[in-house]
C-alpha cells in the first residue's frame, strides 16, 4: 500500500528531496536513494545521482537482485559496506557480478514496526564510510519513517485501514490531472448498522465495519479505491477497463458488492448475523467535474435506495 499511497503524500516529496540533498551535501559517494520495498520488487521512489544516473525514480528491480533485501534481512541497524567486492554478504551478490565493485550503506525505513523500505548511500567505487555518515544516515531514516506514518494517517481510516475522505479528494484530483477517464462513485451506507450497536455495543459495531471494509476490498475489481468517510458509509471509485462499458460495468460490480455484503456472516455470541448496504451512484463526468457535486449526487442517490426499502442500487437523475 505504502508504494501506491506516495503519490497522494502531500508533504514527503519535499521532504524526501531534502533529506538526499542533505546526505549529498556530506557522504562522498554519487548516488542516494528511497525504495518501499515488497517480497516481489525493489521500487526507488526518489533518487539523486551527482555524475553518472546509477538508480533513478521510478526503477523498479527484482527484490532478491536488490541491496535494499540486504538492508532489511540486517534488521534495525544500517548496514554498511565500503567495499562490495570484498564483503562475504556482496562479493558474490548478482548486482556486484554486474556493476564490478562499489560501496552501499542503507538504514531501514519502519511504519508500525516492519520494515516497508530503505535509505541508501550508493557508488561504483568503493568508500570508507565516517561513523559520522552512519548516524546521519539513521537519523534520516527515522525522519523518512516519521514523515511516512504521518502522511499514513491524513489519508487513511484508522479503524479500517480504507483510505478516508481526505484521500478522495486526492485522489480524484490526481486521476483528473493524469488520465481524465470516465470514472463511477459509489455511495455505500450499512442498513440499519444502529441495530448492531445498540444491541450489542460500539466494539461489536467497529467489528461490523472492519468486515464491511475486508468484504469491500475483496470484492471491487483492481485499480479501484474504496474509502470510508465516516460512520457507516463508504465510497467506492471504479475505473471502468479500456473499452468496457461504464453503465454495464457499474451495474455488475455494484450488484456483486450488495450480494458479497449481504451473504458475509458476522459471528456474534456464536450466532450469525449479517448487514445490507443501500448505494448510490453518480458518474463522472457525465454528472459533474467536481468531487463535491459528485458525492453530493452519489449521497442523494443513496438515500433514495434508503426509501426503495435498503439492499438495492439507485443511480442519479438529473430532475
Amino acid at each position: 500500500m505504502i508504494q501506491q499511497d506516495i503519490n497522494y503524500y502531500k508533504n514527503f516529496d519535499s521532504i524526501a528531496k531534502e533529506v538526499l540533498a542533505l546526505l549529498a551535501q556530506t557522504i562522498e559517494v554519487n548516488t542516494f536513494f528511497l525504495s518501499i520495498v515488497t517480497p516481489i520488487q525493489s521500487f526507488m521512489i526518489k533518487s539523486f545521482n551527482r555524475n553518472a544516473k546509477l538508480i533513478c525514480e521510478g526503477d523498479i528491480l527484482p527484490y532478491n537482485m536488490a541491496y535494499c533485501k540486504l538492508v532489511v534481512e540486517n534488521g534495525l541497524e544500517p548496514l554498511v559496506i565500503p567495499n562490495l567486492g570484498k564483503h562475504e554478504l556482496t562479493s558474490g551478490h548478482p548486482a556486484t557480478r554486474f556493476i564490478g565493485n562499489g560501496c552501499f550503506m542503507g538504514a531501514p525505513l519502519i511504519n508500525e514496526g516492519e520494515i516497508i523500505g530503505t535509505l541508501c548511500a550508493f557508488d561504483i567505487n568503493p568508500h570508507v564510510f565516517k561513523e559520522y555518515d552512519l548516524t546521519l544516515i539513521k537519523s534520516m531514516a527515522a525522519l523518512i519513517s516519521h514523515a511516512i506514518n504521518l502522511e499514513k494517517g491524513i489519508i487513511r481510516d484508522p479503524l479500517s485501514g480504507l483510505y478516508n475522505r481526505n484521500f478522495i479528494y486526492n485522489y480524484f484530483d490526481y486521476h483528473q490531472d493524469k488520465t481524465n477517464d470516465e470514472m463511477a462513485l459509489l455511495y455505500i451506507d450499512l442498513d440499519h448498522f444502529k441495530f448492531f450497536n445498540d444491541s450489542f455495543g460500539h466494539d461489536t459495531g467497529d467489528d461490523v465495519i472492519k468486515k464491511a471494509a475486508e468484504c469491500f476490498l475483496q470484492t471491487v475489481p483492481e485499480g479501484s479505491q474504496v474509502a470510508r468517510i465516516g460512520g457507516d458509509e463508504f465510497i467506492v471509485l471504479l475505473n471502468p477497463s479500456h473499452g468496457e462499458d461504464l453503465m454495464k460495468s457499474t451495474q455488475q460490480n455494484a450488484e456483486l458488492l450488495l450480494n458479497s455484503l449481504s451473504t458475509m456472516p458476522i459471528t456474534i455470541n456464536g450466532n450469525d448475523h449479517f448487514v445490507s448496504a443501500s448505494i448510490g451512484i453518480s458518474f463522472y463526468p457525465h454528472h459533474g467535474t467536481e468531487m463535491d457535486s459528485l458525492l453530493k449526487k452519489a449521497d442523494r442517490s443513496m438515500y433514495m435506495a434508503k426509501e426503495s426499502g435498503r439492499k438495492n442500487i439507485q443511480y442519479f437523475h438529473p430532475e
